[in-house]
């Protein structure tokens, strides 16, 4: 079992339903998602303490995984959706010790990243499965996207978060 000061606490965890909100809104905005709510997105995220052993995969923020829905799939529905795996020991342990950095302001960018990665596969923008090459272009552009998405976003600790991202945000080809 987890030591408690590396999982989220309740207080952290109404952070990550505030990050949750920011980010979603500002991305189903951006790709104009024809979803009524983007709460019917088809993507559920799930902090550590919520994770089967396999999505749980040491040293990154987050993982996307893509399941396929049991059953038959309703007329109009989706076969598939995502799952946003967050790694509470990594984010707690970079917000401790990266000096000036929050919470709040990291989810909020690691939310919107996996987000933007959700919306470009829902928009058939890109693919799900990527070799080495294809991901890291994949990146590249949602950092970018990510970027453009919360630099005009006033919340405190965010202009941080984004310089510390800015080797990510390289051109692409």
């Amino acid at each position: 079992m987890a030591v408690k000061e590396n999982i989220f606490s309740r207080a952290e965890l109404l952070m990550l339903d505030q990050a949750w909100h920011l980010a979603g809104s500002l991305v189903a905005d951006d790709f104009r998602l024809n979803f009524d709510d983007f709460r019917s997105w088809p993507v559920d995220v799930k902090p550590f303490a919520e994770l089967a052993p396999e999505e749980k995969a040491p040293g990154v923020f987050a993982q996307l995984l893509r399941y396929l829905r049991p059953g038959p799939v309703v007329v109009g529905g989706r076969p598939d959706y995502y799952r946003i795996c967050l790694y509470d020991p990594t984010i707690l342990a970079a917000v401790r010790q990266e000096p000036g950095l929050e919470l709040a302001p990291l989810l909020t960018y690691v939310l919107t990243h996996e987000f933007v990665h959700v919306a470009r596969f829902t928009r058939f923008l890109e693919i799900f499965d990527l070799d080495d090459q294809a991901r890291a272009t994949e990146e590249e552009i949602v950092h970018r996207d990510t970027f453009r998405l919360l630099r005009p976003v006033s919340l405190p600790g965010l202009p941080l978060v984004l310089d510390l991202y800015k080797t990510h945000r390289l051109p692409v080809d």
